[in-house]
């Protein structure tokens, strides 16, 4: 089975082996006569920004461009193009999708429809977080991840015997692209101050420098004698720039992320590649370390195999696993996409303390559900409410119960 991993910073697919087959930024761009994706879009970002849109994946809605690309009219459009470009040089059919926590079920729906469309058999949508579970041998961490447009913090948590999201936020102000243009006015600024030209004056010029920059955060580093140069009338200009001004700015922008909580903390691949920023929170955070994507996909393929056929399902959290062991687990699924009725194990299972939804973990004596739970968070009597799939029959939810109360549904889980 192919998985796909799909957010705001880019679409990447493995194959059943576990080989990257596609690997690019969420970025599209319209030459005037056809559509391009990733790479080749991000070379026009700066030169050509009324043609490029990079936010599409990120917000996964049919939102409409403010101008039209080509044929692409909304963000729906986009989502499309880009995974039948993905397609086509792929073979892919039957895949399961990787996703970011905070998308909701409405925003899955939407992506199961542009994904059947486009030629797809998605077997279910996993949370990403869920994959990454031994990334640091600690099943309770926050997972940083940082797309173009936005940075987003999750917290995965083991539960009793169950891992899960308990919750995420998003950083408008932590996109690679936010990182990006704070750097390059402190470029211009050096440029202003030594040679008094404006790199970013200018379309073409502004590219350049981006270009640069960009070279930078492949590499992972900052070059210690830093130095951009742009071409303008077939003359160069150049300037040297000085690193800690630019770590210093990358430092206040991390200021936001508020970690004074965290204990353990993991980054992604594409996260852990911006010059400094590994380095900039091992000082905040008392463990940090990187995720393999290797493992990450080896992980997320044994969590796809367990998906019932027919069943379009969401998984937001599941037994801790041994990945250790060659046998591939039970798992206890989220959300089914398909409103088929999951049964509990009946096993013997303690007292709940939160519902999860469809990212976040919620107290049960949470005003939230004070229509069919009571202030002690007891069910209350003759409420319409079901558990496991039908009328409750106890007063206490148990960790490990379905709970469905006016088309909504949650899991119970306990917090210790």
């Amino acid at each position: 089975m192919h998985l796909i991993d799909i957010n705001d910073g880019g679409l990447i697919c493995t194959d059943y082996k576990g080989e990257v087959v596609y690997d690019q930024p969420s970025i599209a761009y319209f030459n005037g006569k056809s559509l391009l994706f990733g790479n080749e879009a991000l070379a026009n970002i700066k030169s050509h920004p009324q043609a490029c849109a990079s936010q599409y994946m990120g917000r996964l809605s049919d939102e409409a461009l403010a101008s039209p690309l080509g044929e692409a009219l909304n963000h729906s459009d986009l989502i499309f193009h880009h995974l039948k470009k993905m397609t086509s040089a792929t073979n892919i059919e039957e895949c399961t999708f990787l996703i970011p926590a905070y998308f909701s079920d409405a925003q899955l729906q939407l992506l199961l429809g542009i994904a059947l469309a486009a030629g797809l058999t998605p077997r279910g949508f996993i949370n990403s977080g869920l994959a990454h579970q031994t990334a640091n041998n600690e099943p309770n961490f926050y997972l940083l991840d940082i797309g173009l447009r936005q940075g987003q913090l999750s917290s995965v948590a083991l539960t009793d015997t169950m891992l899960a999201n308990t919750s995420t936020a998003n950083f408008d102000g932590l996109g690679l692209f936010s990182i990006v243009d704070t750097w390059l006015q402190e470029i211009a600024n050096v440029f202003l101050d030594s040679i008094r030209f404006d790199p970013l004056h200018s379309a073409a010029t502004e590219q350049q420098a981006f270009d640069q920059v960009l070279t930078w955060v492949e590499r992972g580093q900052l070059p210690q004698d830093a130095r951009i140069s742009v071409d303008i009338d077939g003359y160069s200009r150049n300037a040297e720039i000085n690193i800690n001004q630019l770590i210093k700015q990358l430092s206040q922008q991390l200021d936001q992320l508020s970690l004074t909580d965290a204990n353990h903390l993991v980054l992604t691949p594409r996260a852990a590649k911006i010059p400094m920023l590994v380095d900039l929170l091992e000082s905040r955070v008392a463990s940090v370390c990187v995720s393999n994507n290797t493992i990450y996909f080896e992980q997320a393929q044994k969590l796809a195999q367990n998906f019932m056929p027919g069943q379009v399902e969401r998984l937001n959290a599941h037994p801790l696993l041994d990945f250790g062991n060659s046998s591939t687990p039970a798992i206890t699924s989220g959300n089914d996409l398909d409103n088929a009725d999951i049964t509990a194990e009946q096993v013997e299972r303690g007292p709940a303390t939160h519902l999860l939804g469809d990212s976040a973990a919620t107290a049960i004596i949470n005003r939230t559900f004070e229509a069919f739970l009571d202030e002690d968070g007891l069910l209350r009597p003759n409420a319409q409410v079901l558990v496991n799939g039908q009328p409750a029959s106890q007063a206490k939810l148990k960790h490990g119960d379905q709970v469905s109360f006016a088309g909504i549904r949650w899991q119970a889980i306990r917090v210790e």
